[in-house]
């Protein structure tokens, strides 16, 4: 009899079969399942980490805005810096940080009651996110603050700030991400250019004939015993940076031996609405890079401790005689002396030179011209001290005498306010209250007695806040940090500039060098662009 040893296999190997494509299918579904948890689960805890930085750029866009927050006078009330420990890190109060929250469990440390319900109100709220929604909150806690004189005569505070952050779902406890981060505003160079302009426009910057930015150290000790030797300066065919907010313009026969800063991008031809960075004609040339500037850069007006009078004195042969010479110092609001009064006098005559010396005190001068044949001398201080004066004009000379070399430590600092008197205007001008011409280098003869000698541009600074012009031109060399924001400064003639320029505009049209004295570096500062020095951020739940 035959046996069929083998009938039924089919059956149970369809069995088999069928088991593990059951297995495969389970696995494949579990697969898909997890896959789904994953993406539902990166879905989830990127939702809460956006929500968490949310919570950070709320924070810190309320730190950040003078509208908002502002040191030392923030929004509440006065705040000054003596109600802080900045010795230690993170800055205390009351022995304890410095802590601004929003966050449920976090206490709010900090003097000003409303800047504490402001913050509380400003870093904390809701997000949608599709059908989701987000919740975030943040605390901040002060890491250092430091207070200084800022370019131009302001104070500024500096702080650097870490903020802590959560995000998460609502109604959900299991989702939630802390982010981290140090939101920095340091103190930086406030000279670093040798032609810097704050307009955003074409031509901001508009160099045009035979000229060359370089630099030079007027710290340096080799330098200063050159000149001292009366050896030719030395310059260096690198350091002579400029910038702007808008477009440089360069054509004829100009080499920049240094980088272009600005926020434009491109080289090209530049139009309203298309500011390019750069624009080149002729054998023009930027030998550096053009370096992009993260924003706009803004500074400050200057600030004056006593605002001058726009009452106008000229100073001339007759007023300078010795009947005369006390009532013409009086007129400039000045008090006449000499080497014999006690106490000796800040204006002094001697011919035809008077001389205007603080002796370490701001002085205060109206509206001054100098006539043909008259000199003005500024005498320099240690400490040094401002000389506050409405507008200078005239065609007669005008001397600085200042010098930091050794202990004289002198320097000269003329702040000009250039307004209008009551009822007179300059329709033409952003503000029309200001004078179109406040401060006129083109017909006065500047004399320069240590910085000629020195070239140490530190020693000699006109700061001017106003929208008029400032004009230099002829063939007076010059050491000088001219610093006017919002003015057209305009360069003409063959005498050298050394030390720097900072206006809103600036053109060379003659065949004068810049060359940028790089000591400026580390003596004047101004605040920052805020920058995020760290960040981090985990799932807390």
């Amino acid at each position: 009899m035959q046996i069929h040893q083998e009938r039924g296999i089919a059956l149970i190997v369809a069995l088999f079969l069928m088991t593990a494509l059951s297995v495969l299918g389970a696995s494949m579904m579990f697969l898909s399942q997890t896959e789904t948890y994953a993406s539902l689960n990166y879905r989830v805890m990127s939702q809460a980490r956006y929500a968490a930085e949310a919570g950070v750029q709320k924070a810190s866009n309320f730190l950040l805005d003078p509208a908002q927050y502002a040191m030392p006078t923030p929004v509440g009330g006065t705040d000054p810096m003596t109600n802080y420990d900045t010795t230690k890190s993170p800055v205390r109060f009351a022995n304890a940080p410095v802590v601004l929250s929003a966050t449920t469990g976090i206490a709010s440390n900090y003097p000003v009651a409303a800047v504490k319900d402001a913050f509380n109100a400003a870093a904390k709220g809701t997000l949608s996110a599709g059908n989701a929604g987000l919740t975030y909150n943040a605390y901040a806690t002060l890491i250092s603050m430091q207070k200084f004189d800022s370019y131009g005569g302001t104070q500024q505070v500096v702080q650097t700030w870490e903020i802590t952050a959560d995000g998460g779902l609502t109604g959900s406890s299991k989702a939630t991400v802390e982010v981290v981060a140090q939101i920095e505003t340091p103190r930086v160079p406030a000279n670093s250019y040798a032609a810097f302009a704050t307009a955003n426009t074409c031509d901001a910057i508009y160099f045009h004939g035979n000229t060359t930015i370089n630099s030079y150290d007027s710290s340096d000790p080799s330098f200063t015993a050159s000149i001292a030797a009366g050896l030719a300066h030395s310059t260096m065919s690198t350091g002579g940076d400029v910038g702007t907010n808008g477009n440089l313009h360069i054509q004829g026969s100009v080499d920049v031996e240094g980088n272009l800063y600005t926020p434009r991008s491109g080289v090209g031809t530049c139009s309203a609405g298309a500011v390019t960075g750069l624009t080149e004609g002729g054998s023009a040339q930027v030998d550096g890079s053009m370096v992009q500037l993260p924003k706009a850069v803004a500074y400050p007006k200057p600030i004056f401790s006593t605002v001058p009078p726009t009452t106008s004195v000229t100073i001339n042969s007759t007023g300078l005689l010795a009947a005369n010479k006390v009532a013409t110092c009086a007129a400039l609001g000045l008090t006449y002396g000499d080497t014999t009064t006690v106490p000796v006098g800040n204006c002094t005559v001697s011919g035809s030179t008077l001389t205007v010396d603080g002796h370490g005190s701001d002085v205060t001068l109206p509206s001054v011209t100098v006539a043909n044949g008259i000199t003005l001398v500024f005498q320099g201080n240690s400490p040094p001290a401002n000389v506050n004066i409405n507008s200078l004009d005239g065609t007669g000379a005008v001397q600085v005498n200042a010098n930091m070399t050794g202990a004289l430590n002198q320097e000269v600092v003329l702040k000009v306010a250039g307004k209008n008197p009551v009822g007179v205007t300059s329709p033409t001008l952003a503000d029309p209250t200001d004078m179109v011409t406040p401060i006129n280098l083109a017909t006065l003869s500047w004399k320069q007695n240590a910085p000629a000698q020195s070239l140490d541009a530190s020693s000699f600074q006109i700061a001017y806040g106003g929208t008029g012009t400032i004009s230099m031109q002829g063939n007076n060399q010059s050491a000088v940090t001219i610093y006017a924001p919002n003015a057209t400064f305009g360069l003409t003639g063959t005498a050298d500039l050394f030390g720097s320029v900072l206006a809103k505009t600036v053109d060379n049209g003659g065949d004068a060098n810049i060359h940028y004295d790089r000591r400026l570096r580390h003596d004047f500062w101004v605040a920052g662009l805020p920058m995020v020095s760290t960040f981090s951020w985990k799932r807390s739940q």
